[in-house]
């Protein structure tokens, strides 16, 4: 790394939150549709990798748009109901069934048992620490419920400000209001073209979080879990 790392922003979805898959699962088998966690878990590979095939394209020929959350969702619950097995007569309960829970915020209430301790950590150690996220206008009460807006200094919610990752434009926000330059200040996120591909597009160094191992030939720097970022960062100089 050339500049020193003093900013870290950070994802939120599948980052520092994820969602209850053991209870959706659960809400799901009681509705009559039977799931098992793993298959929301296959579900989400499946859909990053087919976001692959549509982002980075256009990412590289510099087409960038400017939503693209609901790309994900769509090949994401595409691959559920196929993992599922749902017939075809009874998908559109399923999927309103699936829906609505994702929809609950109380969804996105779990915290991998390593996030406090890790955030603990990076911010003792100077760094300065916020979200940048693609979400519908409750991410920044999550994390309050969570108990993890302690650590940051802000929330930058997509749908409040009007533009989405991949975009450099909302890097660039949190940038500004930060006070830091694209160099001093690395993303960390788990969605290879949305997190990755636009923040290198705005100018900052990406490290991938894969917990599902959803890229394991990611050609950028990736963790599997957020303890392992502050020994990645010593390691390079950061």
């Amino acid at each position: 790394m050339d500049e020193p790392v003093r900013a870290i922003f950070l994802d939120a979805g599948y980052t520092l939150l994820f969602p209850q898959v053991e209870k959706l699962a659960q809400d799901l088998a009681v509705a009559g549709f039977p799931a098992r966690a793993e298959q929301f878990h296959e579900a989400e590979r499946a859909g990053k990798k087919k976001l692959d095939e549509v982002l980075w394209p256009q990412i590289r020929e510099g087409h960038v748009p400017r939503t693209s959350n609901h790309v994900f969702w769509e090949f994401y619950l595409r691959a559920l109901l196929e993992q599922l097995a749902i017939p075809k007569e009874t998908r559109t309960a399923a999927l309103d069934h699936i829906i609505a829970g994702f929809r609950d915020t109380r969804t996105w209430s779990k915290v991998m048992p390593d996030t406090i301790p890790a955030l603990r950590t990076l911010k003792s150690a100077g760094y300065y620490l916020a979200v940048i996220s693609n979400s519908d206008g409750s991410v920044e009460g999550e994390l309050q419920a969570a108990g993890l807006d302690q650590f940051l200094e802000f929330v930058i919610d997509s749908s409040v400000v009007g533009v989405e990752k991949p975009h450099p434009e909302i890097f660039e926000m949190g940038l500004e209001r930060a006070g830091f330059k694209p160099g001093e200040a690395i993303y960390v996120g788990d969605t290879y073209p949305t997190d990755i591909g636009g923040a290198e597009l705005a100018g900052l160094r990406g490290i991938l979080i894969d917990h599902v191992g959803a890229y394991p030939d990611a050609t950028c720097p990736r963790v599997t879990s957020l303890s392992q970022l502050n020994a990645l960062l010593e390691q390079a100089g950061a």
